[in-house]
């Protein structure tokens, strides 16, 4: 008898340690403290029009330059080969791939960032494929590989990933990560690789087919937070996660019931993506619209009117979510930039505008997603008086 006791104490431990995020694997996560102008505002809209395969959405806007600082911030370290080779990876929801930079690899991003000898590993095998992979104007060509793959401890012996031979323009030069590690779903993988999220399941190396993301946005700090792997770290989030079923099973896609600003409507029963791999929010175009003409009808706003801004109201899985103008208009060196852009899309994308104020878990087995406030608040970045540009 007391054994059966004993045995279903311990039960009932792991699966608290499971729910509550205890001596559950993590990541730190780096973040990189960008000075954002509209330049870099344009080029990850440019960007993320790539990722999603979509042109920019047209709308009354100045045409700027474009830069190569796409603001992708949060990245974390992982190990691949024997012995070890380590990288900065982005961890991102909005893609399926993992991709590191090849010693063969010539073009400049490669040649600034750490490089996969592969002579160098026992343990690599050749996949023998070819592979490209599309980021803004260019992308990445190379080819797939095999080897040991590290994630916070956990290892995957036989990873299949790719290995950047060609970075096509210069997108990553100037980026703080080595390369990209997708945590979409399979179905969005190029050349149907399985993604390592879903190897560290089926090797039952966590206890639950669950990751968190908690992405600090603290300015004056690279800490950037962390990636829970095998559940959810109740410390880190205020209240219960308000779930949503996933309704398209490649991005992390789902209903956003309702969306407004200061009164007005920008859509209901509409669509959302939650993408770790983007600092923005991106809105369909007639949200967009109606998002400028409600804070700057006259095209134009400076630093000083932030705090009379409306909030931003997102209603998800019946629960509200909102975002103060703080939150939405970035602030830096008293040069504010709006965080919301537009590109020709039916659905939203919320990236770490969005991701930044609430915890958020990803349910592969269950096929939703869930929200919280992140624990302890947001304290508002301070408004000074300076220009606000749009775009």
């Amino acid at each position: 008898m007391w054994q059966t006791v004993v045995l279903l104490l311990v039960v009932l431990v792991a699966v608290v340690q499971a729910r509550s995020g205890v001596e559950l694997p993590r990541i730190e996560l780096q973040r990189v403290r960008n000075v954002r102008t509209q330049e870099s505002i344009n080029a990850e809209c440019r960007h993320l029009s790539a990722k999603y395969n979509v042109m920019a959405a047209s709308s009354n806007q100045t045409t700027e330059p474009l830069t190569n600082d796409i603001n992708m911030e949060y990245y974390g370290s992982i190990a691949i080969g024997t012995p070890p080779q380590y990288f900065q990876v982005m961890f991102d929801t909005g893609s399926s791939n993992l991709w590191v930079p090849s010693s063969n690899c010539f073009s400049a991003a490669c040649l600034l960032h750490n490089v996969y000898n592969s002579a160098d590993s026992t343990t690599y095998a050749n996949v023998g494929t070819d592979i490209s992979l599309s980021y803004g104007k260019g992308g990445i060509d190379g080819v797939l590989a095999s080897d040991v793959l590290n994630i916070s401890g956990l290892i995957i012996p036989t990873q299949v990933f790719a290995v950047a031979t060609s970075e096509l323009d210069s997108t990553f030069d100037d980026a703080g990560f080595d390369g990209i590690l997708g945590m979409g779903y399979q179905a969005l993988a190029q050349d149907n690789v399985v993604p390592p999220f879903y190897n560290l399941v089926s090797l039952g190396l966590i206890p639950q087919p669950v990751f968190s993301f908690y992405l600090m946005r603290n300015e004056e700090t690279t800490q950037g937070g962390y990636l829970v792997l095998g559940g959810s770290d109740s410390s880190l989030y205020a209240g219960p996660l308000t779930y949503v079923p996933v309704t398209k099973q490649d991005y992390w896609q789902f209903q956003l019931d309702a969306a407004s600003l200061g009164g007005q409507v920008l859509c209901s029963n509409c669509q959302a993506v939650a993408d770790t791999g983007t600092s923005l929010i991106a809105a369909p175009l007639d949200a967009y619209e109606t998002i400028l003409a409600t804070i700057a009808p006259n095209g134009n706003l400076d630093c000083s009117t932030i705090n009379s801004l409306p909030i931003l109201k997102l209603t998800i899985g019946g629960g509200y979510f909102n975002l103060a103008p703080q939150n939405y208009v970035l602030e830096t060196d008293g040069i504010c930039l709006l965080g919301i852009v537009s590109i020709s899309t039916d659905f939203w994308i919320l990236g770490d505008v969005f991701l930044g104020q609430y915890y958020s878990e990803f349910d592969l087995g269950n096929n939703r997603v869930g929200f919280a406030p992140i624990s302890g608040g947001h304290c508002p970045n301070s408004a000074s008086r300076a220009s606000f540009f749009l775009f």
